[in-house]
């Protein structure tokens, strides 16, 4: 039995069933020669963060589009402001930036698109702050400290 795949129009994004699980929109079925795109190169966009002292973490379905969180790693993040950063992984990709904006908790996000990829990045740069307190210790003191007081 060949398994016939919905695609919600809406969400842009395969789904089974006739009726969307995440927006309730009704799905409808793909010529059987459509092939769902593959989403950008998540190990080169890692490499590039890296050069700069960030590390990237992917979160989200992967569905509509490839959603990341960039973490400061080292101290050569403390070199870069958001936009830099931004713009740098996005240069390094050959694509542009569409849009920025700021986000809960200091982050401050972008969507990048590539040419020749359909699905988009949104990328999310995390600030940079040393010696934030988080849980009874900051990041700035040793880990030892960090244990003892536990």
């Amino acid at each position: 039995m060949i398994e016939v795949r919905h695609h919600c129009p809406q969400c842009n994004s395969q789904r089974q069933g006739e009726k969307c699980w995440k927006c309730g929109a009704a799905t409808i079925i793909p010529s059987k020669h459509w092939e769902y795109p593959e989403i950008p190169p998540i190990d080169r966009i890692r490499e590039l963060a890296k050069e700069i002292g960030y590390a990237i973490g992917v979160h989200g379905s992967q569905e509509r589009d490839l959603d990341l969180i960039a973490a400061p790693w080292s101290e050569e993040a403390m070199k870069r402001n958001y936009r830099e950063v931004m713009q740098y992984i996005a240069d390094g990709l050959g694509a542009k930036l569409i849009e920025v904006e700021a986000k809960p908790l200091g982050r401050r996000a972008c969507t990048i698109q590539m040419d020749g990829w359909y699905k988009p990045i949104d990328l999310s740069v995390m600030p940079f702050k040393v010696g934030y307190e988080l849980t009874g210790f900051t990041a700035a003191e040793p880990a030892e400290t960090a244990r003892r007081s536990s």
